[in-house]
């Protein structure tokens, strides 16, 4: 095993993931005596302001990130489908995945609810100006979900804001630049008092997971995979319920 100076588990989160990460992080410390070093995306898709999007949006700002540091051994994504990217480009070891929890969709509104938004169908109204992420987590949510109502065109002409990522969605409506936009269900903790969650029909929400994986230049895989495991277990997954995400 080395040192114990060599036992450290470097992390690379998805910024809206962090937060029962952080829980988890700490109770696997104590319990091992493995430290785990946790970094958040910081580029425009993690600015904490209501940033739009602009020209090109390849949506791989979260695995250019973790590549260019080259310096984690595990990575944590609101998509499975970007973990697939990273197994693709060789960031991400084949096979060496976890899934933690699962987030459900939900329309997030400004604390107050002014535009009287109770449900998807409310979207669709005319005037009513919603929110769409054009990466990461959210990229093509709003479709998913629209799409299998039958409401996609009518929400389409809504759309009135892009944005980079799920800071800059939550920020949107929170500045109340918007009045709704399609998110999360555990995105209640990312401000609190000044946004509000309202949840979809059960047969409208589309689940996402919240997985992790072990990086193709991780330097300390054997302690890196015994915190994959751990994070799939009840103790750890508590957290994320908490906060609210769905666990298995």
């Amino acid at each position: 095993m080395g040192t114990s100076e060599e036992r450290v588990v470097r992390i690379f989160s998805a910024r809206a993931c962090a937060a029962p990460l952080e829980k988890a992080a700490r109770l696997f410390q104590e319990r091992t005596g493995v430290r785990v070093d946790i970094s958040v995306c910081a580029r425009h898709c993690a600015k904490p302001v209501a940033e739009e999007a602009v020209g090109e949006t390849g949506g791989d700002d979260f695995l250019l990130e973790i590549a260019d540091a080259g310096i984690h051994d595990l990575a944590i994504g609101g998509a499975e489908y970007l973990l697939d990217d990273g197994e693709v480009r060789g960031i991400v070891r084949k096979g060496q995945r976890r899934t933690i929890a699962f987030r459900r969709s939900a329309i997030v509104v400004p604390a107050g609810n002014p535009a009287r938004i109770t449900g998807l169908e409310d979207l669709a109204r005319p005037g009513v100006r919603v929110a769409i992420s054009m990466i990461d987590c959210l990229k093509g949510l709003w479709e998913d979900v629209t799409a299998r109502t039958g409401l996609l065109d009518a929400v389409r002409r809504n759309i009135t804001f892009r944005a980079n990522g799920c800071v800059a969605i939550v920020e949107a409506v929170a500045d109340r630049q918007v009045d709704a936009a399609f998110g999360w269900t555990a995105f209640g903790h990312l401000a609190p008092g000044r946004i509000e969650i309202v949840r979809m029909r059960e047969s409208q929400e589309v689940w996402r997971g919240t997985g992790v994986a072990l990086l193709s230049f991780s330097k300390n895989p054997q302690d890196a995979t015994r915190f994959m495991d751990f994070l799939t277990t009840d103790d750890a997954r508590a957290f994320y319920a908490e906060l609210g995400w769905a666990v298995a």
